[in-house]
């Protein structure tokens, strides 16, 4: 009886590290994108959800401790949904408005930033206003 028991949870162990066992999960991202629509005219939105790696609170986490989760390019400002898959609690997110449309921040383009707790049903709400910045955020892709 021991030996079948033991087959048995060696089985399960073998299949739980091939597939997996992450704490990874889909969390539904909503928001809206507001900002001065001349600066934003005609350019697409570069929208990129982070997560802080190494158990770092988003808006105490370094350049070197955010991780890129997700990216879409959005055509205008105003609302958005995405679902990206995640680990943390605290998601923070970069919208550019992509005047040189490059697929990331270049420095001189408008931007806006903000750090959102995931609620319990794996959903967060997101605000953010874009405007005119000199320098991208130091951990935003190049």
């Amino acid at each position: 009886m021991k030996k079948h028991l033991l087959g048995a949870l060696t089985t399960v162990i073998t299949l739980a590290a091939a597939f997996g066992c992450g704490s990874s999960r889909d969390v539904k991202v909503s928001g809206t994108i507001a900002g001065d629509t001349n600066q934003a005219a005609g350019a697409p939105i570069r929208l990129e959800f982070y997560e802080p790696s190494g158990g770092a609170d988003a808006g105490t986490a370094t350049p070197a401790e955010m991780k890129l989760v997700d990216s879409v390019t959005l055509d205008a400002i105003g609302h958005f949904e995405r679902t990206v898959s995640m680990d943390g609690n605290e998601l923070y997110v970069v919208a550019v408005a992509d005047a040189d449309k490059s697929d990331a921040c270049s420095d001189g383009e408008s931007w806006g930033e903000s750090v959102t707790r995931v609620a319990a049903d794996d959903t967060a709400s997101v605000v953010l206003s874009i405007a005119p910045q000199a320098k991208c955020p130091a951990f935003a892709s190049k």
